[in-house]
């Protein structure tokens, strides 16, 4: 297959790890949820109706709701023909037809009733009442039975349905089920599981086959013994994903295994035969055997691990803002995290890489974005039962490269690192419980350094449990602009600090405040390829690397209280 990506995942991993240090003219918008339709019962996809412009939204458990205001309409109850047995089961998507507004037909992807099998159906709304859906319509285009046994293959259904320009419709699945794709169905090309998919839904057959194959997928041919519908492959959990309204570029936030939740992106069209990689990788990293090279795979453009400060656990795939309320959010691609509620904003830096700025402090259970009908961005809040509209409460201006709050036993170190100080006077420390409400609890002047300059300010604390830190920066005139909100586990400090963690020499420094075992180093094979014997020796420790291939590892450290990794570049 042609390589749609040459750059290695490795120098990828280099981009993510530079990602922090930002141009100094970008600006970051600080981002609101603002509640507009409460009373939902797990909202999981909202979509515009074409030529209808009112937003329907879509309810695990089969009902699609009607947006009228702030008030809600009932379109249609699918409760009958789904079964909602697993937590990441029910009514999954939603997608009206291009010419919905003349041919009244709309799509919807379930899990289906007795087989718990991923269903795509096709209904009509009813021809006298624009409020209700044609029940008797329903029919089902295409089933994909999951593994058996199925009590262990219930998650990983996907999916999201979606119309591109070109009139087809797309379509995500999981790799249906279990855990790390023990069948390699994302890799089998005979297989749906673990897909994109391309159908072209325009005939409205009454019998089978319900759908036709375009001709331009990149399997349609009768000769390769490959499933006709499959236009990529390689995909874990694509739950959301998107085109760009403005480029048709695809963006898939797919969600990890057990380590890296990842962000896909790809050129509009190109995408057209790809291979994303699972389960050869996860994220930009090796996983297990699945027949893939390096160079066959397209790379993630983005991807964050587990921890709750800067990363999360389960991502929920984003939508490029193209509305006209935001300016300063014109272009960014908007991503959260499902438990941790992190939000990264995200877009092109002009020299081919991307620019990434995260936001913490934001309400976690967001299972899907929406746009409006110009536009404008929603959040499907699912546990809240919300429908929240995105806006920018302001822009930061990037003077801030780095900023951190790092947990320690009685204080938290609150550190900062400015690009540039013109007209800067000070730095006020702020501190809250809830992430909304903050109290300054200190200040720092600037240096009025042109360059810019690292600062540090111990905050002593006895709460424990998650808190939360923000800087507002104060120019000369007496303005004041803030930066992102950094939420920490107060009272826990970290036991290892490694730095750097990109080495020239090979040389690292290890403060360990507890005692260690072991130091073990790993390359993105997982072979082990440096041990060192701790001796349970605790403090600030220097460590000397034997000459090693330049690239990516882990460092891994042991002790009777401690499991601790970090990510190692060698250059």
């Amino acid at each position: 297959m042609r390589n749609l990506y040459t750059p290695l995942k490795i120098s990828f991993l280099l981009i993510i790890c530079l990602s922090r240090f930002v141009e100094t003219r970008a600006q970051d918008p600080v981002l609101v949820y603002q509640p507009v339709v409460t009373g939902l019962s797990s909202p999981v996809d909202a979509v515009t109706a074409p030529g209808d412009g009112r937003m329907f939204i879509a309810q695990q458990n089969g009902q699609i709701r009607i947006r009228n205001g702030a008030s809600l309409t009932t379109f249609a109850n699918l409760a009958s023909v789904i079964t909602t047995t697993g937590n990441e089961q029910g009514l999954l998507s939603l997608a009206f037809h291009p010419q919905y507004a003349t041919n009244r037909y709309l799509f919807v992807l379930y899990t289906a009733a007795g087989t718990e099998a991923i269903t795509l159906a096709r209904y009509m709304r009813d021809a006298a009442d624009p409020n209700a859906i044609d029940a008797a319509s329903g029919t089902v285009l295409l089933s994909i039975a999951k593994p058996t046994p199925i009590t262990s293959y219930r998650n990983h259904n996907g999916g999201k349905i979606i119309f591109g320009t070109d009139g087809y419709l797309y379509m995500s699945t999981g790799d249906g089920g279990s855990g790390g794709d023990p069948g390699n169905r994302a890799q089998d090309r005979t297989q749906l599981l673990g897909k994109m998919l391309r159908l072209d839904v325009n005939s409205f057959a009454t019998s089978a086959p319900f759908y036709d194959i375009p001709p331009t997928n990149p399997y349609a041919s009768p000769i390769d013994g490959f499933r006709d519908e499959i236009y990529a492959y390689g995909l874990r959990n694509p739950w959301r994903w998107s085109f760009d309204r403005a480029t048709g570029d695809m963006w898939i936030g797919d969600v990890g295994q057990s380590s890296w939740e990842e962000v896909n992106w790809v050129r509009a069209g190109e995408a057209i035969g790809g291979n994303f990689g699972w389960r050869c990788y996860e994220g930009a990293h090796l996983y297990g055997p699945g027949g893939c090279a390096p160079l066959d795979t397209i790379s993630p453009i983005f991807e964050y691990d587990r921890n709750f400060t800067t990363g999360g656990v389960s991502i929920t795939g984003g939508i490029v803002y193209r509305g006209a309320a935001s300016p300063a959010l014109q272009g960014f691609y908007v991503v959260a995290d499902y438990v941790s509620g992190n939000v990264w904003k995200i877009r092109p830096n002009g020299s081919g890489g991307w620019q990434t700025f995260i936001q913490n402090g934001l309400s976690a259970n967001v299972a899907g974005f929406a746009e409006g009908p110009t536009g404008e961005l929603y959040a499907i809040n699912r546990g809240g039962g919300r429908l929240d509209s995105i806006s920018v409460a302001s822009t930061v201006p990037v003077n801030i490269r780095y900023f951190t709050v790092t947990a320690q036993n009685g204080y938290n170190d609150v550190n900062w690192t400015t690009a540039a100080e013109i007209n800067t006077s000070r730095f006020y420390i702020e501190y809250g419980t809830d992430g909304a409400s903050f109290t300054r609890v200190g200040n720092v002047p600037a240096a009025g350094n042109g360059s810019g300059r690292s600062y540090t300010y111990r905050h002593n604390i006895s709460q424990q449990g998650f808190v939360y830190y923000r800087l507002a920066t104060e120019d000369a005139d007496g303005s004041v602009s803030y930066s992102n909100i950094v939420r920490i586990r107060s009272g826990n400090a970290i036991p290892i600090k490694v730095y750097p963690t990109i080495s020239s020499g090979g040389q690292l420094t290890i403060e360990v405040n507890k005692p260690i075992q072991e130091l073990q180093l790993v390359n993105t094979g997982g072979a082990i390829v440096y041990r060192k014997n701790m001796q349970g020796l605790s403090g600030t420790l220097p460590l000397l690397l034997p000459a090693l291939p330049k690239g990516v590892y882990v460092l891994r450290a042991g002790g009777p209280t401690i499991d601790f990794r970090e990510k190692i570049i060698l250059r």
